[in-house]
């Protein structure tokens, strides 16, 4: 799914509410060797003043006409990412008709998988 300019900046207010600790959104609105369409991230990052901190992602894409979100860490998620090129997806959500869904499944597998470590 390709987006228009308007469409873009509707996601990005979108998904800057949503995850509102988080910064540096970038986009990608085109389909080629990384993407199948447009795909928005942005990160957090612990304790920036290490020389190697450690940077968390959501990422959110499209495949066709659904929606999907990606809690990564390292970069964000993309179509060849991999824990040997120094990422790791840590919690994906099912593919979702509306961004909003795929926000919100996001959110729930988060709280989830923080559930299990608390």
């Amino acid at each position: 799914m390709i987006l228009t300019e308007s469409e873009i900046q509707q996601v990005l207010e979108q998904v800057k509410a949503a995850f509102p600790n988080l910064t540096d959104w970038e986009y990608n609105n085109e389909k080629n060797a990384e993407y199948f369409g447009f795909s928005i991230w942005g990160q957090f990052v612990i304790n920036p003043e290490e020389l190697m901190p450690r940077r968390f992602f959501i990422t959110l894409d499209t495949y066709e006409d659904k929606w999907q979100g990606c809690l990564t860490i390292g970069q964000h998620s993309y179509l060849w990412s991999s824990a040997d090129v120094g990422d790791a997806h840590l919690v994906d959500t099912e593919r979702c008709e509306t961004l909003e869904e795929a926000i919100a499944a996001l959110k729930a597998k988060i709280t989830e998988l923080f559930q299990a470590f608390s």
